[in-house]
């Protein structure tokens, strides 16, 4: 009798060690998994941090080429927003995303893909022309050589 209660309390604790067992290796792959995750989310909270610097800058030179650029054709526009508006900017020390996309970042491809639909040309003087319109409050000044 002893002996048969003695076994199974022996059986009953390896059942028990077995499930710790279980649950400890389970906690370590939890544990691995979750530290690539913290990697991964430590090197997104710094481009999000380092993005979030520079958005000052960036809505800058949104700005100023939205609101002085209208009545020249593309390739002047980009020359005033590289060599004119950036430069400034760096020389006061402004952060900028270096290299800045003007129409990347004020319009997404879903909105020039619609306004491609309603007939506007694909070329980049008529969608920055079309970045002017939406994002005026007043009648932009501009000039396009397709009308």
């Amino acid at each position: 009798m002893k002996f048969n209660s003695q076994m199974e309390e022996k059986l009953g604790l390896e059942a028990k060690m077995n499930k710790t067992k279980k649950k400890i290796n389970t906690a370590r792959s939890l544990i691995g998994s979750l530290q690539d995750e913290r990697d991964r989310w430590s090197k997104g909270d710094s481009l999000i941090g380092e993005s979030k610097r520079r958005l000052v800058g960036n809505v800058s030179l949104a700005t100023a080429f939205i609101s002085y650029c209208g009545p020249f054709n593309s390739e002047f526009r980009d020359i005033l927003s590289v060599d004119y508006f950036s430069y400034d900017m760096k020389k006061r020390n402004i952060p900028l995303t270096p290299d800045l996309n003007l129409v990347n970042f004020l319009v997404d491809d879903a909105t020039v893909g619609e306004w491609n639909i309603q007939g506007l040309p694909k070329d980049d003087l008529s969608v920055q022309n079309g970045i002017m319109v939406t994002n005026s409050t007043r009648f932009p000044l501009m000039i396009d050589p397709q009308v």
